[in-house]
């Protein structure tokens, strides 16, 4: 197996593994609460160069894509916040336009830098 590979699987399998915690407390909690509870998670992560943490914000991306109710941002978002110590550090932002139809928000952390616009903005 190519080290490529084995680096994708080793990114999936920690993804799968965390996934449940981090699902659950998007679901039942405050986005507030959530994202101190994974902050704290993440703390303890590695600390990824630039080019592991973009392998696992594409990993993270084709996971999120297959999840029950498609691909959500804030769970992108706080599963990168959950796995790498750099992203836990980071704000995360949420933006909302008005009208509160499906998809017009979206959440990013801060390094992502979100080129659209938004009625409001918060940070966390």
């Amino acid at each position: 197996m190519s080290s490529r590979m084995y680096l994708l699987l080793r990114e999936v399998g920690r993804i799968v593994w965390v996934l449940p915690a981090v699902e659950l407390s998007r679901r039942s909690l405050s986005l507030h609460h959530t994202v101190g509870r994974v902050r704290n998670w993440g703390f303890s992560a590695a600390l990824r160069s630039e080019e592991e943490r973009a392998l696992l914000r594409r990993t993270i991306a084709a996971v999120d894509a297959w999840m029950p109710g498609g691909a959500n941002c804030v769970r992108r978002s706080l599963l990168e916040m959950r796995l790498d110590a750099g992203a836990a550090q980071e704000r995360l932002f949420a933006g909302f336009r008005a009208g509160g139809l499906p998809k017009s928000g979206h959440a990013w952390l801060e390094s992502h830098r979100s080129q659209e616009t938004f009625d409001a903005v918060i940070s966390i």
